[in-house]
């Protein structure tokens, strides 16, 4: 028998559903009871065992549904299901986008009508696990609009991303409506440690990620839009017991103007690559802040004084300073050193 889309894969017996009850398995089995008919009627699928009021009850939702034709004569007809089921299925995206547009205006109106002395802080969720972080990030971004804004430290769950398959990582993210989303990622520079952070971070910008380098992030969070945000703290309970579901959108917009911030501060990839950034260079950020001339940078890292040179004008170029000095104090402002 052919499964029909769009309705469940169960269609019980009649003997099982409630009187009155018009079940998606007794709509799927009238439904394809009139398919099997050249020529379907009332008192065939009468004679199928389907009770009477249950095909008038189907019909009028099927005609609803623009899957069966209703005549003026009170006859009816199925329409051609290669017609009929690619609109109803536009016509359930269509109520699927609405619903995910209202989702935020109507959680707000769900929390404020809880909000009580026994909720401490409304609009918060605390996450159990990396499973529930891994459901409520999903949840969050198929809610987004226009952007994801993004800070990954080292964090089992940035473990667990960077383990994910190549190709997850090119997939482009689009809105409900079918506009790409903008994403900006802030990473900790350590995770260019990691023997496949090339090749993904390679593939994420083929996903139209956009990614900037800092040190010592204290945390990884998403931030979608300006209505929602998830706070990873498995850095600190690797089972990722603590992390935070916010949409209490003051704290959302805080954690958004941190992530800017982090943003702004951090290293574009145009500008240090991952070969720039080596324990060496660190070394010659750090004497280079204090003031150490090319000889003295020479002597504590062991190098010539020529290649101290080289490395101090490549380093000057990559952090965009007109001098030594800036150099060092760019390195600091943005966690190098």
């Amino acid at each position: 028998m052919v499964k029909a889309p769009l309705f469940a894969n169960r269609t019980p017996g009649l003997a099982s559903e409630p009187p009155d009850a018009v079940t998606e398995g007794l709509i799927t089995r009238v439904y394809l009871a009139i398919l099997q008919h050249a020529h379907p009627t009332r008192e065939l699928l009468v004679a199928q065992g389907i009770e009477g009021e249950a095909v008038d009850r189907v019909v009028r939702i099927l005609a609803q549904r623009g899957l069966v034709d209703v005549h003026a004569d009170g006859s009816w007809d199925p329409t051609p299901p290669d017609v009929a089921l690619p609109a109803h299925a536009v016509n359930l995206e269509r109520r699927a986008r609405e619903a995910r547009s209202a989702a935020h205006e109507l959680s707000q109106v769900y929390y404020q009508a809880r909000s009580d002395s026994a909720r401490r802080l409304e609009g918060i969720s605390v996450l159990n696990s990396l499973d529930d972080l891994h459901t409520a990030t999903a949840e969050i971004v198929a809610t987004a609009t226009q952007s994801l804004r993004t800070a990954r430290n080292i964090s089992p769950r940035t473990r667990v991303l960077f383990d994910a398959p190549l190709s997850s990582h090119r997939d482009r993210s689009y809105s409900s409506e079918g506009i790409e989303l903008s994403l900006r990622t802030t990473y900790d520079a350590k995770v260019l440690e990691w023997d496949n952070a090339s090749e993904v971070l390679a593939a994420r910008a083929e996903g139209g990620e956009k990614y900037r380098f800092t040190y010592d992030l204290p945390f990884s969070a998403v931030v979608v839009d300006d209505t929602a945000a998830v706070l990873d703290l498995s850095s600190y309970d690797e089972s990722g017991h603590g992390s935070l579901l916010i949409r209490s959108r003051p704290l959302v917009l805080a954690l958004g103007a941190t992530l800017d911030a982090i943003w702004r501060l951090a290293i574009p990839t145009s500008r240090m690559s991952a070969q720039g950034v080596d324990k060496r260079d660190l070394h010659i950020l750090s004497l280079l802040a204090g003031g150490a001339s090319d000889a003295t940078i020479s002597r504590q890292t062991g190098v010539s004084q020529r290649t101290v040179e080289r490395r101090v004008r490549a380093l000057m170029d990559q952090l965009g300073a007109g001098t030594r000095f800036q150099a060092g104090v760019q390195a600091a402002r943005r966690g190098l050193i």
